[in-house]
């Protein structure tokens, strides 16, 4: 038997033990199977503690057993169990736009901007805002660009959707997690660009049990939902959706095929125009308070200025109107007095 501890290494004190795995060696060596074998076979070997029952992970290892009478190296092929050193490449984010999104002012508004981050304390990238949203669409039209060091620990990719507030915190909308270890990996293995469209994400990304992507009608970008809990029942909601395209590229690519920041050139692949529906100036003070002041505050406002005439039409009617009837009223009196 070859007993194997994984340890906690520790300057002041004792090494601490995570756990051990034994492999028996003669359960491999007598195995026809396994001595016709020119590359053995990886294990996942479950790492136990004397203290517990429960799995303290795991060790990826293979085993070999070479003839004493020889050096393994006259014999069988070395191999190279140094850290693989890291790759760099480049991953662009195409935000474009939104969909139902939630309206958070009172006034029937959000002020939108999308942030998205491996990890938000170190990689966050946001898009520029849509003041004055009032219709759920908020158009980007954005590219971000990460530097990203492979291997890495955390692959899941966070897109969030918030309500720009100067005097407060902003109010996040909702969030959306998107998992591209796969994607990642293709791109080291083949060393070419790869965009994430829908057949690719079908063919190679789609776990078993995962909620259909939304795809846009060229199926080469996709909406994510912007869910939130909320706050009065503590069950999850959908806020919107964002539409996100995503490409990754080596370094060397990249450096190569340059593309620009936000709007700026290069501005391909894709080629993102000047967004629509922000706020612009106009000589036109209809348009300007329409782009302004929210649905909610027009209506209320439309509401105050109905019941102002109405009560400045009814103070007019009496005004005019109740001297005449008194003076009707008062003519008959004297009349049937005389």
């Amino acid at each position: 038997m070859l007993f194997i501890d994984a340890m906690d290494y520790d300057d002041l004190f004792g090494d601490d033990l995570i756990g051990s795995t034994s492999v028996d060696l003669e359960d491999r060596y007598f195995l026809p199977e396994w001595r016709a074998l020119h590359n053995k076979p990886v294990e996942y070997r479950q790492l136990y503690h004397p203290s517990s029952g429960v799995s303290q992970g795991q060790l990826k290892m293979w085993v070999e057993i070479n003839p004493a009478s020889c050096a393994p190296e006259d014999e069988e092929k070395l191999w190279d169990i140094s850290m693989k050193p890291p790759e760099e490449f480049q991953m662009r984010v195409s935000v474009f736009d939104t969909k139902d999104i939630k309206m958070m002012d009172d006034e029937g508004t959000s002020d939108v901007f999308i942030r998205c981050f491996f990890d938000s304390r170190k990689d966050a990238l946001e898009t520029d805002t849509h003041y004055r949203c009032q219709t759920g669409t908020a158009s980007f039209n954005y590219r971000l660009n990460y530097k990203i060091e492979m291997p890495r620990k955390d692959y899941r990719f966070t897109v969030q959707a918030f309500d720009r507030d100067f005097f407060k915190s902003n109010d996040i909308i909702g969030s959306s997690i998107f998992d591209l270890k796969k994607a990642f990996e293709d791109c080291q293995l083949c060393k070419r660009p790869l965009h994430i469209d829908k057949t690719y994400y079908e063919a190679y990304m789609r776990k078993e049990g995962d909620k259909p992507m939304e795809w846009d009608k060229e199926e080469d970008s996709f909406w994510l939902p912007m869910i939130s809990k909320n706050n009065d029942t503590g069950e999850l909601e959908d806020n919107g959706h964002v539409r996100i395209r995503i490409d990754i590229t080596t370094m060397e690519f990249a450096e190569k095929n340059k593309v620009g920041s936000a709007r700026e050139d290069p501005n391909i692949e894709p080629f993102l125009p000047p967004p629509i529906g922000r706020l612009s100036f106009s000589f036109n003070p209809c348009d300007m308070y329409k782009q302004l002041v929210g649905p909610a505050v027009r209506r209320k406002i439309a509401i105050w200025c109905f019941v102002f005439i109405c009560s400045a039409l009814c103070i007019m009617i009496l005004y005019y109107l109740v001297p005449i009837v008194f003076g009707n009223l008062l003519t008959s009196w004297i009349e049937k007095g005389f």
